[in-house]
């Protein structure tokens, strides 16, 4: 049994949140089909790789259960006939590592069950909805307070943390229940965990959801709450239902609702009180997004508060990655506050880690708000603390409409003992000195990046410039020997052997040459260079002064 204990407890310290990079290295045939090895990374760490095999309908496999999240991927055509001739497996490679681009650009996707599974079988079972059900069923038997009624498969995010309907046994009231596995920032043992969970059932505070039961078992907890049948923020910010599928619902939703600057203002100001009172107690939210924040009565009500004590890594961790100065508990709620305002803005989730250009439809309020939680001065410099925005102008006002006050009788209650206090303290001091070694690491990763493509960038200047040199070698050595045969054949052509010449006698007794004729000036002018140079030779050493005719000075 401890063999499997140790198993299940290896794999809840996953961080599920970590980027994965996917490479179609090759193809190879076997048993008469195509095989694609993909080279995949988990995070920065390039030691951290490890080879799967897929087929082609795998991928159609991952397409098609995809395909609920309403978002166009390229995914090639299958082909039946040449689909084993190499060229084409070539294209195909090709293709394919084109689709998972696209798959892994979207976060939603790249966060899912399916995906993961798809690249990481070995850490990611496609059971694991079966194994938490067993665990949930075999928990609420020796409790007793609640019965199991039915599972709510993939309504959240999380691949660790599952839904169920669960009944009162003595009101017959119908409650949610999640069960989640622990995180790798996990670092409080059983015992100090099992005090905190009592201290947090016990909170109080008009802006954070109440919790009805909290458990700690051996590789996670389950806690549960009242169900709110208007959803989350982000259900109402997409016309959604709670208990529909989270790819349906938030891949590429139809419905878009994004919030006026008065409610951003209203429910903003809300979720700075409880971040604020969250703090001030020594237990930072630290997973603050449209997710787990519920509103009613236009009140909000903060879900997963346990989270952090729990372990489990933020949704906005991959972003938090980018940033250089965000990695204490205060500057990671703050930076994510920013990211769920813009998404109340806009109704969508913003694509990068951080934001300077903001479209007209949001005011300069706002938009002095969000440059102050998520522009790339605040993550490189790190944000302002939340008694700041609090005294911001676009949420110092949200108090008038009474709305947003607490009323006399609502009394903030949070009481930690001073072991778990200083448990938790040390707790968050290791879970931001991660989040720093993570955020070195990736810069590291970017600089050696940067460095060779500089390097390879200056081999490349180098390979062209000794083409170059090698190139114009050849052109003078080819321009030098042309000049040389040009030379050659113009000295031949412009000097014609001069022929044997004649004499004629004359009237005293002397011999004169006799002028050359047409014929011989033309046949010596065509006569070839090898044959002309003997002529020439020839003559001049047949000459005989001796025959040329005296001629008077005088």
């Amino acid at each position: 049994m401890a063999i499997f204990e140790k198993t299940s407890q290896s794999k809840g310290i996953i961080d599920h949140t970590e980027k994965l990079i996917c490479v179609v290295e090759n193809a190879q045939n076997i048993n008469k089909h195509t095989e694609y090895i993909l080279r995949v990374q988990g995070g920065p760490c390039k030691e951290n790789k490890w080879n799967v095999p897929h087929r082609y309908r795998d991928f159609a496999a991952l397409h098609t259960s995809l395909q609920q999240a309403n978002i166009v991927l390229p995914l090639p055509p299958k082909k039946l006939i040449g689909n084993m001739q190499p060229s084409f497996i070539a294209e195909r490679q090709i293709a394919l590592q084109n689709y998972l681009n696209e798959v892994l650009k979207h976060q939603i996707l790249a966060l899912s069950l399916q995906v993961r599974s798809f690249l990481d079988p070995h850490n990611y079972a496609l059971n694991i909805a079966e194994q938490a059900l067993q665990t949930m069923s075999i928990a609420l038997r020796g409790d007793g307070r609640y019965e199991l009624k039915t599972p709510l498969p993939d309504i959240g995010w999380r691949i660790c943390k599952h839904y169920f309907l669960v009944i009162e046994a003595e009101s017959r009231t119908n409650y949610l229940l999640s069960w989640q596995n622990y995180g790798p920032d996990r670092y409080m043992n059983d015992k100090v965990m099992q005090t905190a969970f009592k201290s947090l059932q016990n909170i109080s505070h008009p802006y954070i959801d109440q919790i009805l039961a909290i458990h700690n078992l051996e590789t996670g907890a389950y806690v549960v709450r009242k169900i709110h049948e208007n959803g989350s923020l982000r259900d109402i910010l997409y016309g959604t239902e709670y208990n529909k599928n989270y790819l349906n619902k938030y891949g590429n939703p139809k419905v878009r609702k994004p919030f006026t600057d008065g409610q951003i203002s209203h429910y903003g100001y809300q979720i700075l009180q409880a971040l604020k009172f969250l703090h001030d107690k020594g237990l930072p939210h630290g997973h603050i997004h449209p997710g787990n924040i519920a509103i009613e009565n236009q009140r909000v009500l903060l879900l997963d508060v346990e989270n952090i004590i729990m372990g489990a890594p933020c949704l906005y961790r991959p972003q938090l990655r980018e940033l250089r100065r965000t990695a204490t508990a205060e500057a990671i709620d703050t930076y994510c506050f920013g990211h769920t305002l813009y998404e109340m803005a806009l109704a969508k989730p913003l694509d990068g880690h951080y934001c300077d250009y903001y479209p007209e439809e949001i005011s300069d309020e706002l938009e002095s708000v969000l440059r102050l939680c998520i522009s790339s001065t605040t993550c490189k410099h790190g944000g302002p603390s939340l008694h700041h925005l609090l005294m911001h102008p676009f949420f110092y006002r949200a108090p008038l409409n009474g709305l947003s006050s607490m009323r006399d009788d609502e009394r903030a209650h949070l009481k930690f003992p001073l072991p778990v206090k200083d448990e938790l303290k040390a707790a968050l001091t290791q879970m931001e000195s991660r989040l720093k070694s993570d955020q070195k690491l990736l810069r590291s990763t970017k600089r050696e990046v940067r460095i060779q493509e500089i390097l390879s960038s200056e081999e490349e200047l180098r390979k062209q410039k000794r083409r170059a040199k090698k190139r114009d070698s050849i052109w003078k050595s080819t321009s030098s020997l042309a000049e040389t045969v040009r030379s050659q054949s113009a000295s031949t052509t412009s000097s014609p052997t001069p022929p044997s010449m004649p004499t004629e006698p004359t009237g005293n007794g002397t011999c004169t040459p006799a002028p050359l004729t047409a014929t011989a000036t033309a046949a010596s002018a065509t006569t070839s260079g090898s044959s002309g140079r003997t002529a020439l030779l020839d003559a001049i050493c047949s000459f005989d002064k001796s025959r040329l005719a005296r001629v008077n000075s005088r």
